[in-house]
């Protein structure tokens, strides 16, 4: 489902749809009040379910001259989506904000075109001694403790678009069973059956609402680590949900050894006021429904 390391889309080329190109240049004429031409970009594909490129050029002031950057992405509806692109468009416009993730700058009408604001790679000073497992930790804690209204504003219809890891686990697998991978569904479901009887078992679920981004990967923690300045990218998938499901899809999608998914989820406690063996229990579980939803989106995509 949530696998950004997995291919592009089948038809990949070097660089964006002349069309895509042509609007990327007004989009930059605007944002930076500098005319560029098409020839006058370069791009550098980045790897994602979706045609992503960090786009450079140059910006010749007065005095100096400077390297803006964008990311460009060339979308496609695939069977794996959860949300819409026009969703996930005015979710991170509300979490840009807050200061939380990268500014979008602009959808095409089509859905086609996706530009938002570069963000540099993770800087973490070498006095810190962060490790990968505490950068995630510390991402998904201050994530988790963000009211939910402070992104939802002052009306009262303003709500944040919710996602049920085992319903979704569950549509997956339906539309898995109208394709070619029939007999790959009936072991998925199968093995979803058994672990819903493990999840009906526990007599507190601990299945708070919480701001959930279901997708983060490393890389998708970008800036200034040590000053809390850092931001998140990709937000497909983000939606509210259970907190424990966002540590799960973590340790699955960065695929954290037994050892690191201890640290993750021990600075994950340090950070928050959840219990520890709840943390590690019902994460454990939720690695499970994630690894099943891994490999129902690996037969759709």
């Amino acid at each position: 489902m949530l696998n950004q390391d997995a291919p592009a889309t089948p038809t990949e080329s070097l660089v964006p749809t002349q069309a895509h190109l042509e609007r990327l240049t007004e989009i930059i004429a605007l944002r930076f009040g500098h005319q560029v031409v098409v020839s006058d970009l370069y791009f550098t594909p980045l790897s994602g379910t979706h045609q992503v490129w960090e786009c450079a050029f140059e910006i010749n002031a007065q005095t100096h001259t400077h390297t803006e950057r964008l990311i460009v992405k060339q979308l496609h509806e695939h069977a794996g989506q959860a949300f819409s692109f026009a969703s996930t468009f005015a979710l991170q416009q509300r979490l840009f904000a807050i200061g939380i993730a990268a500014e979008p700058i602009y959808l095409s009408p089509e859905n086609t075109l996706w530009i938002e604001a570069y963000v540099s790679n993770i800087k973490v000073a070498t006095s810190s001694l962060a490790t990968p497992e505490e950068i995630l930790a510390q991402a998904l804690a201050k994530l988790h403790r963000i009211g939910l209204s402070k992104t939802c504003g002052s009306t009262k219809t303003s709500t944040i678009r919710q996602l049920d890891p085992i319903a979704q686990c569950q549509t997956l697998i339906n539309t898995v069973q109208n394709t070619s991978s029939s007999n790959q569904a009936g072991e998925l479901t199968f093995a979803l059956d058994n672990l819903l009887t493990k999840f009906a078992a526990l007599k507190n679920s601990h299945n708070e609402l919480v701001l959930c981004h279901n997708d983060l990967h490393l890389n998708h923690v970008r800036g200034d680590f040590d000053c809390g300045g850092y931001k998140c990218v990709d937000w497909e998938y983000a939606a509210t949900g259970p907190r424990y499901f966002d540590l799960a899809m973590c340790v699955v999608i960065n695929q954290l050894s037994a050892q690191q998914q201890t640290q993750l989820l021990q600075a994950y406690t340090q950070q928050t006021d959840c219990d520890a063996a709840t943390v590690k229990q019902q994460t454990e579980l939720y690695v499970r429904l994630a690894l099943i939803i891994n490999q129902a989106w690996a037969l759709l995509i």
